[in-house]
């Protein structure tokens, strides 16, 4: 009886211990960007007027990781209600610079999610932007493709990225960060 107490506890505090992957503080890396795209149109996270973004790297080309991510983040907000999915705007940062602009990152990413914005800068100002969030690419030795982390970061109406969410976490990962950031409910570390 004992042994099963014990866990029955210890399965208990893994659904609602530690484990539930939702801790927002605020790092050191990513924030607020003020720089002009490819097209000449000065960008700044702080002129969107949704509380949440969702800044995710990536280029049109890929053939794996941004359609899968694009799609889990789709799924993610799916249940979500139309106030509610006004409270946050996916932010696609091309890592291609040199095949994407930002009317053909737009169009890639809102094929997934209206809510979102494509954006492309310039080479200098893309590796700016990548040490910034201390963000991986490599371009493969073919040329045509990128090796590149895949991490979503979660920013504030502050701007202050407040979490990094995986590839491998689950969707309501994606879901519950936008609700609790949007809300409001989450103090800053």
């Amino acid at each position: 009886m004992k042994r099963k107490f014990v866990l029955m506890l210890l399965v208990g505090f893994g659904f609602f211990g530690c484990s539930s992957g939702l801790e927002f503080t605020e790092l050191p890396i990513g924030g607020n960007i003020e720089a002009k795209d490819k097209s000449g149109q000065l960008v700044s996270f702080k002129s969107f007027q949704e509380p949440v973004l969702l800044v995710f790297f990536g280029y049109t080309y890929c053939p794996d990781f941004c359609p899968n991510t694009l799609a889990k983040i789709k799924a993610a907000v799916e249940p979500l209600t139309e106030e509610e999915k006004s409270k946050f705007k996916v932010v696609f940062i091309s890592v291609d610079p040199v095949r994407d602009s930002p009317e053909t990152t737009t169009k890639y990413v809102q094929f997934y999610l209206p809510q979102s914005v494509g954006l492309s800068f310039s080479a200098d100002t893309t590796n700016q932007i990548l040490k910034q969030y201390a963000a991986y690419v490599q371009k493969t030795e073919d040329g045509q493709s990128f090796d590149h982390s895949t991490y979503i970061y979660v920013l504030d109406q502050n701007r202050k990225t407040r979490k990094l969410i995986k590839s491998t976490d689950s969707k309501e990962v994606i879901t519950k960060s936008i609700l609790a950031l949007s809300s409001n409910s989450v103090e800053s570390k």
